[in-house]
């Protein structure tokens, strides 16, 4: 500055900003200022501003000196020339910053009038503050309406990342911005800016840069559309990574991109595979928006439910309707290659080495297809089955049904397949897939299978999805369904028919009641297995099998005198390892198992009802 200005700076008393208008209308009115001597007319300065305020005269134009050829320019020298001028100016300037904003405006490419605002939003964030439309008229002293005149050069400004749009907590305009940390840093070395590329060198560095904006929208240092607009940026920026290129061909609407990119966030770099319903409503700071979406989610009508990108999370197959997971389908299109954690599986998955051998005995036409059954379930046939199905074009999936009397072995043919096989098992109660609310069961059926599909790809060898006692789903579906349970009913069985259709492992099911069977499902089962009651030949083993201690003789005898099923034989020698341990082996001789016997027949032979007349 020239030696008057600095003289004015001399006395502190005089408000900073006042200096250089001070300075400016003593030259204007031909005033005496005395440099060398030290003094002037403060009190004639004083009267000259007071009476250019009460005549309106701060809307013409103001002078100043130029600059010095000897003085060097620096951002923040032009910073300070021009809000010397630009003060209570009505945004007016004459030519003599020129040199001021040519410097700022070549360095930091940008015209002229993002140079001016570039100076009121630094010094404006002095104190840490955001600056607002209000805070730029009330400096230059001129309508709110000249400075919104600019709004495209600021969103320009916002768009080079020179400018952050924040949102204020408290006042009643919300709307601020700030000059970022880096901005001001490059500005201090008098270098030019050049905004951090938005181009993630990999997917971990884009999730990352995702936390960044939702931490700053949890903040609420922006608000929902700036987050949209700068998350829209950062999609574009990356558009080369799987990650983007997968969720663009989702073609979702922004909000959904949000949430998806929020869980897969929160799968990636925190490996937390379920998030709550907190850790998404924040993304929306309109109240009805945010409660739309979370409404949505929780009442299965969201598109990302409908598409099946998303689902409920919860253990062993029951919902927790206000926590959610990406379903696997989604992991594998839009996360492969990550290093996730494994997909929560149900606790019922039974391992196949943790299954006790046992000894079935069936008759000849039973031992034949189950022994089918166990070559086709061995590893290398079943990878060469499959594949050749594939080629045909075929399903690749295995439905087989167990049906016949209680007892008879179905379920512990299941359980001695799967030991033979190596192959683990998923049980599915059918008790606690059924929910009261509406809708549930259905999700409940669709979460069976997505954990079964995730439960396929965490085992060396598909798993089998057992549907043990399946009589409430395999019957014949209501031709016209009014009741809403019946309605229920019915699309659980829908589901199930669908999910056979696509299904690509081994499924299971067990019936007491095949003559209920709906048609679709018996045609979607490609084994069928009847369990017979075991003859008297079959009987004579099993009890020799479970008592070995009896003869040969006293076996047929029972087999012979008894027409038990293997469970009910069961049921007779559980009780007599019970009373052994309690009185000792001696105590279990003939009578006493035939005692046992007696018992087990009491409800057959007992033809009295209980219940209401």
């Amino acid at each position: 500055m020239n030696r008057a200005m600095r003289f004015l700076k001399s006395y502190t008393y005089i408000k900073p900003f006042n200096l250089f208008i001070l300075y400016s209308f003593a030259v204007d009115k031909k005033m005496e200022l005395l440099i060398d001597h030290k003094h002037f007319y403060i009190d004639d300065m004083r009267k000259a501003n007071n009476n250019r305020k009460s005549k309106g005269a701060d809307k013409k134009e103001i002078v100043i000196v130029d600059v010095g050829q000897d003085e060097k320019i620096t951002m923040y020298s032009a910073f300070e020339n021009i809000l010397l001028e630009i003060e209570n100016s009505y945004m007016a300037y004459s030519d003599s910053l020129e040199p001021y904003l040519k410097y700022i405006s070549d360095l930091q490419s940008i015209n002229t009038i993002q140079a001016i605002l570039i100076a009121l939003f630094v010094e404006g964030n002095s104190d840490g503050s955001s600056v607002t439309i209000s805070d730029l008229a009330r400096f230059m002293d001129c309508p709110k309406v000249r400075v919104m005149k600019f709004h495209e050069d600021i969103d320009d400004l916002v768009k080079r990342k020179f400018l952050r749009k924040v949102r204020r907590k408290y006042g009643k305009e919300s709307l601020g911005y700030v000059v970022p940390e880096d901005v001001l840093n490059a500005f201090k070395n008098d270098s030019r800016f050049v905004a951090k590329s938005l181009a993630a060198k990999d997917s971990i560095q884009f999730f990352q840069m995702f936390f960044d904006l939702t931490h700053q929208r949890k903040e609420e240092e922006i608000d929902t559309e700036m987050l949209k607009e700068e998350f829209e940026q950062l999609l574009e920026a990356n558009g080369n990574l799987r990650y983007v290129k997968n969720l663009e061909r989702l073609n979702l609407p922004d909000n959904s991109k949000l949430i998806v990119t929020q869980m897969a966030r929160h799968l990636v770099l925190n490996h937390h595979e379920s998030i709550p319903s907190e850790s998404l409503v924040f993304l929306f700071d309109d109240r009805h928006e945010a409660f739309n979406e979370i409404h949505n989610l929780e009442e299965d009508s969201h598109i990302l439910l409908k598409k099946h990108i998303v689902e409920y999370a919860g253990k062993e197959g029951l919902l927790n309707r206000s926590t959610f997971k990406l379903t696997a389908t989604a992991r594998e299109k839009l996360l492969k290659g990550f290093t996730l954690p494994k997909r929560e599986t149900p606790s019922e998955a039974i391992k196949a080495n943790s299954i006790v051998q046992k000894d079935l005995f069936f008759n000849e036409e039973v031992g034949r297809q189950i022994e089918d059954l166990s070559e086709l379930l061995d590893v290398e046939k079943l990878t060469a089955i499959q594949t050749r199905l594939k080629e045909h074009g075929r399903r690749t999936g295995f439905a087989c049904l167990f049906y016949g009397a209680p007892g008879t072995g179905k379920t512990e043919s299941v359980f001695q397949l799967a030991h033979k096989t190596g192959r683990d098992i998923m049980q599915v109660d059918m008790s606690e897939i059924k929910s009261k609310w509406v809708g549930e069961s259905e999700q409940n059926i669709k979460a069976v299978f997505d954990n079964y599909r995730a439960l396929c790809k965490t085992c060396d060898r598909t798993p089998i999805l057992l549907f043990n006692e399946a009589d409430a789903i395999l019957g014949t579906r209501m031709g016209q369904a009014s009741q809403a349970v019946d309605k229920m009913e019915n699309t659980v069985q829908n589901i199930i028919l669908q999910e056979m259709e696509m299904l690509d492992g081994i499924m299971i099911a067990t019936t007491n009641l095949e003559q209920s069977l709906d048609s679709a499902f018996e045609r979607r089962f490609i084994y069928k297995v009847r369990f017979d009651r075991p003859g008297i030949e079959q009987r004579q083993k099993i009890w020799l099998s479970m008592l070995p201690t009896l003869s040969d003789d006293m076996a047929l005898q029972l087999a012979s005198s008894y027409d038990f099923s293997g469970g009910q034989i069961e049921n007779i020698v559980r009780k007599c390892d019970v009373e052994s341990i309690l009185y000792g082996e001696s105590s279990v001789d003939a009578d006493k198992i035939l005692r046992f016997c007696q018992e087990e027949t009491i409800l057959k032979n007992n033809s009295s009802r209980i219940g209401f007349v």
